[in-house]
């Protein structure tokens, strides 16, 4: 089989309602939709999704396509993806999503030349994962409805947005714990908001007032390594490096360096199912569990998230409701919602149909 033919479309998904986090505040998700056409009339799908947080824009994503990209997958067997991956690891610096993108369109090429999900290709440890939904950051009564919304939805994992206001994070949180009761499950992420004081603070309270943080996600700065490192000595509640754990070779030192409890893996900056692989084997090892995170995706890019956590055991949590905040995604399938749970395609690949 050989790949005769890459195609970019990018494309804004407008938010249903504008998300704010502890440093910025998104209003559409960039998506650039990426088709791979084969010689035997399989076609893979894969997306971008550039942020910030990767240095990335739609343009970077687009000027590097055209310029690099194309040239170096034309003529290539998809199915030899760890060949391919390596090539476009050594060519491509930066522009971590547009690797993610490409990597799991070979995937969805795989699957389908397979006729089996990624989710059992790549060893099918379960078949459906628990996830939270995430609630941003808004006044107080504004989170508390979105809470009992998600709730009300059958969802039993909620993440909150904090990291702007210490008191204010915990008036909510303790709003939030009050009305859902003591089922439902709470994680924290401040998006390195908070100092080492701060953070210890907010949770020594809630603990103390009993409102029961399963983790806080990445409290302080992504450049301070043994902040993180302390506010993990002293915490009660488990910490999860997510910004600290960028790339590849940061999820790694990340583990290495034990600068946390856990570690949140998004395709989006580590490059892809590949090098997911290799952070998560590592942290396995080491006895580290891992989250599959999402970024503004859409089901396109999300989808290969949702397979990748119910492949492996090592992959405890999963945050992955990105499709969910969509006015309108342009893909159907990918995967599905029930009882908490989001549950992957079984359909060849990633198991989606994008109309464009």
């Amino acid at each position: 089989m050989k790949i005769k033919s890459v195609s970019a479309y990018p494309l804004d998904l407008n938010l249903k309602e504008p998300f704010a986090i502890a440093n910025e505040t998104m209003y559409v998700g960039e998506n650039v939709f990426l088709k791979i056409e084969t010689d035997e009339d399989i076609i893979g799908w894969g997306c971008a999704t550039p942020d910030s947080v990767t240095s990335e824009t739609k343009e970077s994503v687009i000027n590097c396509f055209n310029s690099i990209l194309k040239d170096i997958l034309i003529g290539e067997d998809p199915i030899r993806i760890n060949f391919i991956n390596d090539i476009i690891e050594e060519k491509i610096k930066g522009n971590p999503s547009l690797r993610a993108g490409i990597n799991m369109g070979l995937y969805d090429i795989i699957g389908k030349k397979a006729n089996m999900p990624i989710y059992k290709l790549l060893g099918g440890y379960r078949d459906k994962i628990e996830t939270s939904v995430t609630i941003g950051l808004n006044p107080t009564d504004v989170m508390v409805e979105k809470a009992k919304e998600f709730v009300k939805q059958g969802f039993t994992c909620l993440k909150i947005k904090c990291g702007m206001d210490p008191d204010q994070d915990i008036e909510v949180v303790l709003a939030i714990r009050n009305v859902v009761g003591s089922k439902i499950k709470i994680r924290l992420d401040a998006n390195e908001g908070y100092s080492l004081e701060k953070a210890l603070r907010v949770i020594e309270t809630l603990e103390k007032l009993g409102a029961d943080i399963e983790i806080l996600e990445q409290p302080t700065s992504a450049k301070y390594l043994y902040a993180l490192k302390e506010v993990t000595a002293q915490c009660t509640v488990p910490i999860m490096a997510d910004e600290t754990a960028l790339t590849l070779r940061d999820s790694l030192k990340a583990v290495k360096m034990e600068i946390a409890d856990m570690i949140n893996i998004k395709l989006m900056k580590i490059g892809g199912i590949t090098n997911a692989i290799k952070a998560n084997t590592y942290a396995e090892i080491a006895e580290i569990p891992v989250m599959i995170g999402c970024m503004n995706e859409s089901m396109a890019a999300m989808a290969a998230g949702v397979h990748f956590a119910c492949a492996f055991k090592n992959v405890q949590y999963a945050d992955l409701d990105s499709a969910l905040d969509f006015e309108e995604d342009i893909v159907k399938g990918g995967a599905t919602y029930k009882d908490g749970y989001v549950i992957p395609s079984n359909k060849p690949g990633l198991g989606i149909e994008v109309d464009l």
